[in-house]
């Protein structure tokens, strides 16, 4: 039976309603079930090949307590069989725990939802066909606006789903979304030299094809004329929306993390409303952005989410907390239950952060760059940012494009350079912030400069 979009989750309420029922009759009494059904188009595009995929995340994932003795199971699928099979599972789980954990108290018990994102009509009727030639329009479109453009790779997602969690608090919530990601890497060549422009876009439904190609093309090649920066300094350092929004999420996803606050791995324990940052540094964790796709009403839990302050002027407000730790540390929940990984069912939620938000400035890049006698601006991905000393904050970074800035002026394109400094010394050492807005894959940030980092090249 093929049932419309708009009955999918009415249809997963139902599914977890006669589970619940299941495990009770069981004799289980505290229990909870996370169901998923996402379907997605995945379009490849790798030196002028296109592969077309579809796939999906349908499952369930279950937690199941005896005593204080927490079993997870999973199945794919979302028939009363592989319900069925995942409760069973997790009870047995349960069973054989040897030991309790002491902190347990309960699954989430909140009636509220945070505001549903609206649903891109588009994607709901995904036609192969159309996106295909997207992908080529991109290929063609950067290969014809000029020879040295030699491969071009990347990647089109375009999809929808709904997810419900329901447990034996009386719970029973549900979400949905549509998205629409593209991601494409352009290589330049010329003579011994290859070079890459980075373009992405990211939204609620079908993206626009045109001019993407372009874009990417345009930032590959020039950075052909890239000359080696031959020094080792302190120096002004200009990241552009996409390079910042990469920093300012991997200085957070520990630091902020409640999990790891409880823990003392975080360096921002007993720092609450105290200044961390300069007085100009906002930032939100925001679940709750119109064109993103990650807006939906609950988190992976079934608590609301919503828009949590984290740094304000300057001081430290909140952490970040699934229901689970938040008990623990005796703060709200923020709903950053996340449940990790392509198939979301499979895992038990997680902290991580949904959309990391700064506060915007009033100042364009070009703007930011002319405060800066001397310095680079960063564009493109960062690389190696994964592989910093969380806890300590100390990073050492490759940032492949980036240029010159010389008397206020973005000037000649550079080869790779490395940059060293430390995420929580940082937010002390912003000098101006951008006013972009636009969506990353690491957050609505944009553009920083920051004072006295470490360049090499």
């Amino acid at each position: 039976m093929i049932i419309d979009f708009d009955d999918w989750e009415s249809d997963l309420l139902s599914r977890i309603d006669r589970g619940l029922k299941f495990g009770l009759s069981l004799g289980i009494n505290a229990l909870e079930l996370y169901i998923t059904n996402f379907q997605s188009l995945n379009i490849k595009i790798k030196s002028g090949m296109i592969d077309a995929t579809k796939g999906g995340n349908i499952g369930v994932g279950c937690r199941c307590v005896i005593g204080k003795k927490v079993g997870f199971a999973s199945a794919s699928g979302i028939t009363d069989a592989a319900v069925n099979f995942a409760i069973e599972s997790a009870l047995k789980i349960s069973k054989t725990l040897t030991k309790d954990d002491d902190r347990w108290k309960n699954f989430v018990q909140s009636s509220e939802k945070g505001k549903e994102g609206a649903i891109d009509e588009s994607v709901l009727e995904i036609e192969s066909e159309k996106i295909v030639n997207g992908a080529n329009l991109i290929f063609n479109e950067a290969k014809n606006y000029d020879s040295r453009i030699s491969s071009v790779r990347g990647e089109i997602t375009i999809g929808y789903g709904a997810f419900a969690v329901g447990n034996t608090e009386d719970l029973s919530k549900s979400s949905k979304t549509s998205f629409g990601m593209m991601d494409a890497m352009f290589v330049a060549k010329e003579g011994n030299k290859s070079k890459t422009g980075i373009n992405i876009a990211i939204g609620r439904g079908i993206p626009k094809f045109e001019g993407f190609g372009r874009a990417g093309a345009e930032e590959a090649l020039k950075f052909l004329k890239s000359n080696p920066l031959n020094k080792t300094a302190q120096m002004n350092v200009l990241f552009n929306n996409l390079t910042a929004s990469q920093l300012i999420h991997a200085s957070l996803i520990n630091s902020v993390n409640g999990k790891s606050v409880i823990e003392g791995r975080s360096t921002f324990v007993n720092k609450l409303n105290t200044q961390v940052g300069v007085p100009f540094l906002t930032i939100n964790d925001d679940a709750q952005i119109p064109e993103d796709p990650k807006m939906v009403a609950i988190d992976d839990e079934g608590f609301p989410r919503k828009k949590t302050l984290i740094i304000e002027k300057g001081k430290l407000k909140s952490f970040i907390f699934n229901h689970y730790y938040s008990q623990i540390y005796s703060a709200d929940n923020t709903g950053n239950a996340n449940r990790q990984g392509p198939q979301s069912y499979e895992s038990m939620p997680s902290i991580a952060p949904t959309t990391i938000s700064v506060n915007p400035g009033y100042k364009n890049i070009e703007e930011l760059a002319s405060e800066i006698e001397s310095g680079i601006l960063v564009t493109g991905y960062l690389m190696g940012e994964g592989h910093s000393d969380f806890v300590s904050g100390d990073f050492s970074i490759v940032a492949p494009t980036c240029n010159k800035i010389e008397n206020g002026e973005i000037t000649t394109p550079l080869e790779p350079v490395t940059i060293a400094g430390n995420f929580y010394k940082g937010f002390n050492q912003i000098i101006g912030i951008g006013n972009e807005t636009e969506l990353t894959y690491k957050g609505k940030v944009p553009s920083i400069a920051f004072d006295g980092f470490t360049v090499s090249g």
